[in-house]
């Protein structure tokens, strides 16, 4: 079971399991791990589909970063306000730009292993 690197969560699961009072969350993660994935290969076209356009639908990040960048202000050199002001929008730029593209290779983990349980579900007949 996943929790926090606390020691006191982990106090806490041992004595609750010691006590027995963990027993239908152990068998209902059980069953969880022990349910095989199936993937419905309708959706997983369409997702397919959207990846390779490399359009942002949903939660499917673009390919490349469809945000504008931060313009210069005109006073940047004169004005130290704003050039503060535009430090901080580029940091919060690049941030969001670099999370882009962290999201899209979760995504893509999981388009990979979607194509792999489903390879092996075809290729296999008694997989399921």
């Amino acid at each position: 079971m996943r929790f926090k690197d606390s020691q006191e969560q982990k106090a806490y699961l041992k004595n609750a399991s010691q006590a027995g009072n963990v027993e239908l969350v152990y068998a209902g993660l059980d069953v969880l791990g022990s349910t095989p994935w199936k993937i419905n290969r309708n959706v997983f076209d369409i997702v397919l589909k959207v990846w390779n356009s490399g359009q942002r639908l949903s939660k499917i990040p673009p390919a490349v970063y469809d945000h504008p960048e931060p313009g210069k202000p005109p006073n940047m050199e004169a004005d130290i306000k704003a050039k503060t002001i535009y430090g901080q929008r580029m940091k919060a730029y690049a941030q969001a730009k670099a999370n882009n593209h962290s999201d899209r290779c979760s995504v893509n983990y999981k388009i990979e292993i979607a194509r792999a349980v489903n390879f092996v579900s075809q290729s296999s007949p008694n997989f399921y």
